[in-house]
């Protein structure tokens, strides 16, 4: 008998489990923001009126996910666990008033923006997720599952695309509420295979938000230009639809277009742990913002539906290795303890550019043309590379 030995049994990889966490997070994503434009220009909405209320909802989750966070790190009661369900309850609420009352208005625009913030804080809890089974040695490959939610975000916003043509007030509530539906599943099935690290005594607490800033003064330059290129970045996909119609399409060629975008990203980030696991991630999220900037511009230049396509597979080198590889790069970059709060700063930073693509963006085309809107918005993530690039932190060389 071997029951005396002291190898410590494998644990089960929750990557398929993850993946599914994944996958109903960003089939939701892909109708909160995907299809905020369609569903909301249907009631009457403007771009300028369009992009306050993405703004609004996206400026409400840079504040409501840092500080569910700092919560998390910082107490042994507050967990992923109990908040996901919570959140999720909120988000149904509004969808099923925003489906029952779709007018213009008040109440439609305050809802809308809460539909925003709460599916983009989602992500914080996914992300608490996925660095407690880490640290607790559970095997689990994050771009793998990240590849995953991507393929569900084409699959959902190919099918989406051609039923909101039909019903463009009806349809994105309805998937909407599905999509939650699912989110809470496949979250309560992987909750319980991960262990609360809060409530492990050895587990040092995290610092408040304002001494992380101050401990991690060059991680905030990081983030800082993440902001601009997301500004840049999310100007395009926030406004597709102006562009798609630019270019001479309609709502069913935006979404064949989204799923196209995403599609390109699955690959690198299916792959990225086999082919890159190993390498300096830092170096590799310098080599993605410069694409960043290659993809803004081939955009801006793109005059017709032929040319948006090639310019998209540069969402590749762009998009998808950097989120493949900032998660990971957080995770080696921060201490445990401050996880939380760095995983959703990171991600804040999407929030972040979302409002100031929304806020400036969304005025500049409703005033200038849309190639001139979108050249403005190369200048900005050129500007945002710059800064990113110097935030970015690599392993010495041998």
């Amino acid at each position: 008998m071997n029951s005396g030995s002291s190898v410590p049994p494998r644990k089960k990889s929750l990557t398929v489990h993850y993946s599914l966490v994944q996958a109903t997070y960003w089939m939701n994503y892909s109708v909160s923001l995907g299809f905020a434009a369609v569903y909301l220009q249907a009631l009457g909405y403007n771009n300028t009126q369009l992009g306050g209320i993405i703004a609004s909802g996206h400026l409400l989750s840079t504040l409501l996910g840092p500080w569910l966070a700092s919560c998390i790190d910082r107490s042994d009661r507050v967990t992923a666990k109990k908040l996901a369900p919570l959140l999720l309850a909120f988000q149904t609420a509004a969808l099923v008033i925003m489906l029952f009352y779709p007018v213009k208005g008040l109440l439609t625009t305050v809802l809308y923006s809460v539909y925003i913030c709460l599916s983009t804080t989602d992500n914080t809890l996914n992300l608490k997720l996925y660095t407690d089974a880490s640290y607790s040695g559970i095997p689990l490959d994050y771009g793998f599952a990240r590849g995953i939610g991507s393929l569900a975000y084409v699959l959902s916003s190919v099918v989406l695309g051609i039923l909101a043509e039909s019903s463009p007030i009806r349809i994105p509530p309805l998937a909407g509420l599905l999509m939650t539906a699912f989110q809470l599943a496949a979250f309560l099935f992987i909750a319980g295979k991960v262990p609360d690290t809060a409530a492990v005594r050895d587990v040092p607490k995290g610092v408040t938000l304002p001494e992380f800033f101050r401990k991690n003064p060059r991680f905030c330059l990081h983030l800082l230009g993440m902001v601009l290129i997301y500004c840049a970045h999310l100007a395009i996909f926030s406004f597709l639809i102006n562009i798609t119609r630019n270019a001479g399409g309609n709502t069913r060629n935006m979404g064949f277009l989204t799923g196209y975008a995403a599609a390109i990203e699955i690959p690198v980030m299916l792959l990225f742990t086999r082919l890159f696991g190993k390498k300096d991630f830092g170096r590799l999220l310098r080599f993605s913002i410069v694409f960043f900037v290659f993809e803004s511009a081939a955009i801006a230049a793109a005059s017709n539906l032929t040319g948006l396509y090639l310019a998209f597979l540069l969402q590749a080198p762009a998009f998808a290795l950097y989120t493949a590889a900032s998660v990971p790069y957080v995770e080696k970059a921060i201490s445990f303890e401050d996880s939380a709060k760095a995983q959703s700063l990171t991600y804040t930073t999407t929030a972040l550019g979302s409002v100031l693509a929304s806020l400036i963006c969304g005025r500049l085309f409703d005033l200038l043309s849309v190639p001139a809107t979108l050249w403005i918005a190369t200048g900005i993530c050129l500007i945002g590379a710059v800064i990113a690039f110097f935030g970015i932190e690599t392993r010495k060389k041998d």
